[in-house]
């Protein structure tokens, strides 16, 4: 990164309660796709920089948290939308954490190198499509028309509209941050065995 890392052993009290709940709880369960924390325990991806202010690394985490585990979207089609904002902007860091979440989300290795590719996977649920295509939209013009409209909330209700541009806008803002701080992804010798077994979808292609 382009800032030092913060040592858990000089945290103040508000560094340290955020910390303590990227250590804890469902994001270092066993069967997470992807870990935040570092062998030696300091903080990585999003979470680094968060860190250094907690007046604004709390509310972020709130929102990131219920992305992960308070959407009404399903999870394939929640990772379809968080992938293709990180391939939006080439996010190194999304990429290495949500091709690993998409994967444990039933996404098929297919299904990754399509949307690495730009293409929409095939076989996907009506909802999964409209994830999708909305996206991809408002990605490349930062609205829906009218008749998008109608089909996105058709296919997800006004609530789940909201969470899809909701969970567009929090990636693109994090997306944003790990380029302007310099967030990569682990080394592959500091990641759980599991994931570093095989490389993701963007990892096995040659850089652009």
């Amino acid at each position: 990164m382009r800032i030092a890392d913060t040592d858990p052993a000089t945290m103040t009290d508000e560094q340290r309660a955020l910390y303590d709940i990227y250590t804890s709880g469902k994001r270092v369960a066993p069967d997470s796709p992807f870990t935040l924390v570092a062998p030696d325990g300091r903080l990585i991806g999003p979470p680094a920089v968060w860190i250094i202010n907690p007046a604004f690394g709390r509310p972020l985490q709130q929102i990131g948290s219920a992305v992960r585990y308070g959407s009404q979207i399903p999870a394939r089609a929640r990772e379809i939308a968080i992938l293709l904002v990180g391939h939006h902007h080439k996010s190194a860091f999304e990429l290495y954490a949500h091709e690993r979440a998409g994967a444990a989300a039933g996404l098929s290795e297919a299904d990754l190198s399509a949307l690495a590719n730009g293409e929409e996977p095939v076989g996907l649920s009506d909802i999964e499509s409209v994830v999708h295509r909305t996206t991809v939209r408002i990605l490349n013009a930062g609205t829906v028309d009218d008749d998008e409209f109608r089909a996105a909330t058709k296919a997800l209700g006004e609530q789940g509209l909201l969470e899809l541009t909701t969970i567009v806008g929090y990636y693109n803002m994090v997306a944003w941050q790990l380029a302007v701080f310099d967030v990569q992804p682990p080394a592959p010798a500091t990641r759980r065995p599991e994931q570093s077994a095989q490389p993701s979808a963007s990892e096995a292609r040659p850089p652009a």
